[in-house]
C-alpha cells in the first residue's frame, strides 16, 4: 500500500513541478504549446493504450482495429476543419477574446 501511495506522489509530482516551473518562469506561446501537446498526447495514449490492446486481441490479426483508428483520426481531422469553417478559427489562440456559443 505505502508502494502505491509513493507511485502515485511520483506521478503527480510533476503536476506541482510544473506549476513552479510555470510561476518561475515567463514561457512562450510556443513553448507552451509544445508542453501541452505532449501532456494531451500522453493522456490520450496512456488511456488508448488499454483500448488498443484489448481490441487487438480481440481483433485476431484481421487489421480491424488499425481501420477503427485511422477512421477514428481522420473523423477529428475532418470535424476539427469542419468546425474551424464554421467560423470557430481563433478557438485555440491564447491572446484572443473568446466569446460565449
Amino acid at each position: 500500500m505505502l508502494g502505491a501511495f509513493l507511485w502515485g506522489l511520483f506521478a503527480s509530482s510533476s503536476l506541482i513541478l510544473g506549476g513552479a516551473i510555470a510561476l518561475r518562469f515567463n514561457l512562450s506561446n510556443k513553448l507552451l504549446g509544445i508542453i501541452m501537446a505532449f501532456g494531451a498526447g500522453t493522456l490520450i495514449s496512456a488511456v488508448a493504450y488499454e483500448l488498443i490492446f484489448e481490441a487487438i486481441k480481440l481483433g485476431r490479426n484481421t487489421g480491424f482495429p488499425a481501420l477503427g483508428l485511422f477512421a477514428g483520426a481522420l473523423t477529428f481531422l475532418f470535424s476539427d476543419m469542419l468546425i474551424e469553417k464554421m467560423g470557430a478559427a481563433n478557438r485555440k489562440k491564447i491572446n484572443v477574446a473568446h466569446g460565449s456559443g
